[in-house]
């Protein structure tokens, strides 16, 4: 415990070749009270002491941390030690210190948690924060402290959720927060409802999303973006379900919201897409496109030519391709990556029906890179799928670049799992 600090700084000084009158000299500590620490009379040295000795001898800041831990029980100290790991962004030691704070007998392990979240907080730096919150989640399960437990779910869930080359399994993490949601204060509650429903809809979980954000809807008194948000989930699920009805139903809901824009238009669109109204749905679509910035736009471009497919216009699909500066996105938000994945799938259809063959190919390998950058391995499957299908029917072969391009994202897959 304390003999592993002086052992350490003892270790270092005979390693260095330095007496303890020139230690003394350059660290400003008396060669007396060196000499009481190295020979354990001085049970206790101070930090401050050791620190300085340490800057000295050149030891490194996160092994004296680190022996430090191993000797004190004092809470102050140990709150301290935890900021100074923290500010060294060393995630190891972030763990050690934070399993100290919370095992310690002298603090209340109520007052440790709030010392843990109020750092984590704070923090800028996600890895660190992540090492808090899996510290403080692991230590809330085993102890059963459901309140904090919850607060820890949450935050994780926040942090890790745009990692989305981890977009599954982060939702699977994430549901977790279900089993003890009713310990978060309301507005976190029906917030968690809300990006819960809304990632089981980029994932295609479409009765999980209805589920979800209703019960987030139902909690909510108020008019706001995240409900607005949650409404526009729940109507495009229903229309991947073909429930028309429901979709309608919730679709008046989200026009009569302040917080509608231009996708009250879009979802119409689709609508009357499903009710074969092609007319009226081309019509809101190009109105979409207009009233949408860029990064909005290529969802309703990938809707749109859907409907030019199904009625087989041709000269209006080659148009809106030739326009792609002005609708894909520029930014890695999983929501528009999944989006430039459908886009990139749908054009490629377009194109094999036009017998545009190598230009479909690059489309659906673009889609396969989009999918695969979210993890999506089934949708990945399915566009290798119809490649083979396309080539298949065209009596076509694959050309070496594009078996090149496969071979990567093979491979890329490979190491992914």
């Amino acid at each position: 415990m304390v003999e592993d600090v002086r052992e350490m700084l003892l270790r270092y000084r005979l390693q260095e070749n330095i007496t303890l009158s020139e230690l003394a000299e350059r660290t400003g500590v008396s060669k007396s009270v060196l000499s009481r620490i190295e020979s354990g009379e001085t049970k206790r040295p101070g930090f401050a002491t050791c620190k300085k000795i340490s800057q000295a001898l050149q030891i490194p800041y996160a092994s004296l941390i680190s022996a430090y831990l191993d000797m004190t029980e004092q809470a102050e100290m140990l709150k301290f030690l935890l900021e100074e790991a923290v500010s060294l962004n060393n995630r190891s030691l972030v763990r050690k210190a934070a399993q100290k704070l919370l095992e310690t007998p002298k603090l209340d392990p109520f007052l440790a948690l709030d010392t843990l979240l109020h750092v984590a907080k704070e923090k800028e730096e996600a890895e660190i924060k992540l090492a808090l919150y899996d510290v403080l989640i692991d230590y809330t399960r085993r102890r059963g402290i459901p309140y904090y437990l919850a607060k820890g779910l949450l935050e994780r869930y926040e942090i890790e959720r745009d990692h989305f080359t981890q977009f599954e399994e982060i939702y699977r993490r994430g549901k977790e927060l279900l089993h003890y949601i009713e310990y978060l204060h309301p507005m976190e509650r029906i917030t968690a409802y809300y990006r819960l429903g809304v990632h089981a809809y980029i994932l295609d979980y479409y009765q999980e999303c209805i589920d979800l954000c209703s019960k987030g809807i139902r909690e909510d008194q108020t008019d706001n973006k995240h409900k607005a948000s949650a409404l526009i989930a729940i109507v495009n699920a229903y229309l991947r379900l073909d429930d028309l009805i429901l979709a309608e139903l919730y679709l008046k809901k989200y026009e009569k919201s302040k917080y509608a824009d231009y996708r009250k238009h879009h979802l119409r669109a689709l609508l009357y897409a499903k009710k074969r109204e092609y007319d009226e749905a081309i019509r809101l679509y190009k109105e979409c496109l207009n009233e949408a910035k860029q990064d909005a736009r290529i969802s309703i471009v990938s809707d749109l030519l859907e409907v030019y497919l199904e009625t087989g216009r041709n000269d209006l699909i080659n148009e809106l391709i030739d326009s792609e500066d002005h609708f894909l996105p520029v930014d890695c938000h999983p929501h528009r990556i999944k989006n430039a994945a459908i886009y990139y799938q749908r054009k490629s259809m377009c194109q094999f029906s036009m017998g545009q063959i190598d230009e479909a190919n690059d489309s659906l390998l673009k889609s396969i890179e989009y999918y695969r950058q979210l993890g999506d391995s089934e949708k990945v499957i399915e566009c290798f799928g119809l490649l083979v299908k396309h080539h298949r029917l065209s009596s076509r072969k694959l050309s070496n670049k594009h078996m090149e391009i496969i071979e990567k994202i093979c491979y890329i897959n490979e190491i992914m799992a």
